[in-house]
């Protein structure tokens, strides 16, 4: 039997500004079974949107997986199995969100 691996990022995004759409880099989560993250936001300005735990098996089309409103200051967490090769974390904006920032950790486990 295999011991559980795994594997984080405690800066995967930092500073991501909520005025617009934030896009993570691409994690290659191959090896892994699941996958949690954590969105802290500040909420200034009152940011409204949607973030994703994106799924792809080619690095190029994207399909959303575990989602979370946000708005206002707040944490978020998002758990998902890991449905292809690569993931990544997207938020959406709606609204609002002058001067507010998002940051996000990732923890993969095997």
């Amino acid at each position: 039997m295999n011991p559980v691996q795994f594997r984080n990022a405690t800066s995967y995004i930092s500073g991501g500004d909520l005025e617009a759409d934030v896009t993570g880099t691409t994690i290659d989560a191959g090896q892994f079974r699941k996958v949690c993250m954590v969105a802290v936001n500040n909420g200034t300005n009152s940011p409204a949107g949607d973030a994703y735990i994106q799924h792809s098996n080619d690095d190029s089309t994207w399909v959303n997986g575990a989602t979370v409103g946000i708005s206002g200051a707040e944490t978020n967490l998002m758990e998902d199995e890991v449905y292809a090769r690569y993931i990544r974390f997207f938020y959406d904006r709606s609204s609002g969100g002058a001067d507010a920032t998002i940051a996000v950790t990732f923890t993969l486990k095997s």
